[in-house]
């Protein structure tokens, strides 16, 4: 064999041993699973966490929705406590149906509006138990369980790690993508806070009708009557209205209660029509009365309210509750006489030995000090 042949010879069989190399690399490249850093990711972390922020609310709507219709929950005089606590419970709601949102759409509500969507590695839509596991370490690693001050560590740090395009830990086996990044996503996300925000006051408005509607027995009368108490906060002391329409007192809890003024509850009287309440009074007098006397504009109000919101003039956003609070708060010690709602309210007042207080629309009135004595008669009416 001649030197070329030899060279030529050579020459193939390294040619050879190539093509199998790269062969032999693209067959294990095949059958190799992707790694986290080859899988598409979103480094848009204001995106990611304005599309959380959304469904956390969505949730947030969910659970007050089922406060408010299932137990009457008033939403606007919920406690500090009461709200970290919903806030708990919405994160519970995430844990479950983020999931299952997961493995039906690849996305939910927040991230739909964004164009973000979530798959395995091999492209197909997460199951139930893997969206499940993601978002517990979403809830625990993101968010820190929303324990204060350390959610806000581990937000930071969920902030930080997208920021310097690294991957989530709860993301490192699956793929994250994101459709576009156009203008317009912006304006959706606006809008959808708008609607969201309209739910939101029309869930509340919602609570400004009573249970009962319509014609109203004694009973349904003072279930709307107690509801409208715990609706605005409104408290009576160790005292509640029973289903009579007397007022009785609660079992005593060790509470202590101090009245301020002259505050004796005033008996409800109750005129029916075929067993349906057609009119509602009381009548208050009091004489040499040594101490400050306190207005009759709250039960003025909360029995005027539970009669004229059971009236179908009573709609979602109405304003007859304000209306009604502003035309008793406005004559506070006065007389007045007023309609809503096909009712009529008046109150004739009468009084003595009390100091003036038309300028000052005061909730209490004191006795005059050269006065010898005093006195103070109220007539409320509510007429059908």
């Amino acid at each position: 064999m001649t030197n070329k042949e030899i060279e030529n010879q050579e020459k193939g069989d390294a040619s050879s041993t190539q093509n199998v190399c790269f062969t032999t690399k693209e067959t294990e490249n095949s059958y190799l699973p992707l790694k986290s850093e080859e899988l598409p990711q979103v480094f848009h972390p204001w995106r990611r966490y304005l599309a959380r922020f959304f469904d956390i609310t969505i949730y947030n709507i969910f659970w007050s929705s089922f406060l408010a219709f299932a137990f009457n929950v008033p939403l606007t005089v919920r406690s500090n406590l009461e709200n970290i606590l919903d806030v708990f419970i919405a994160i519970t709601i995430m844990l479950f149906l983020e999931p299952l949102l997961l493995h039906l759409f690849g996305t939910t509500p927040g991230k739909a509006i964004f164009g973000l969507k979530i798959e395995t590695a091999d492209g197909r839509l997460l199951s139930y138990s893997e969206g499940l596991e993601r978002t517990w370490r979403v809830i625990g690693i993101g968010m820190g369980f929303n324990i204060p001050i350390y959610n806000l560590v581990r937000l930071w740090k969920s902030y930080s790690i997208c920021n310097d395009n690294e991957t989530q830990p709860w993301d490192e086996s699956i793929s994250y993508t994101i459709k576009d990044t156009k203008w317009y996503r912006s304006l959706f996300y606006i809008g959808a806070n708008a609607v969201v925000l309209i739910v939101l006051v029309a869930l509340v408005y919602s609570q400004q009708i009573p249970p009962n509607r319509g014609d109203l027995t004694i009973e349904e009368f003072v279930e709307n009557y107690n509801y409208y108490v715990k609706f605005f906060d409104i408290d009576f002391g160790n005292e509640y209205l029973d289903k009579n329409g007397k007022w009785v007192e609660n079992d005593q809890d060790g509470t202590m209660y101090i009245q301020i003024g002259h505050g004796e509850k005033p008996e409800y009287n109750f005129t029916l029509d075929k067993g349906y309440v057609s009119s509602i009074s009381f009548e208050v007098e009091i004489k040499n009365n040594e101490n400050l006397l306190s207005s009759y504009d709250t039960q003025m109000f909360l029995a005027s309210l539970a009669f004229a919101g059971a009236q179908e003039e009573m709609k979602l956003f109405s304003k007859i509750p304000t209306r009604i609070a502003k035309q008793i708060g406005d004559k506070t010690f006065e007389d007045f006489k007023f309609k809503e709602a096909g009712i009529t309210f008046s109150c004739d007042t009468e009084y003595s030995g009390y100091s003036n207080h038309s300028n000052t629309q005061s909730d209490f009135m004191f006795p005059s000090e050269n006065a010898t004595e005093n006195y103070f008669s109220l007539n409320f009416l509510i007429t059908k």
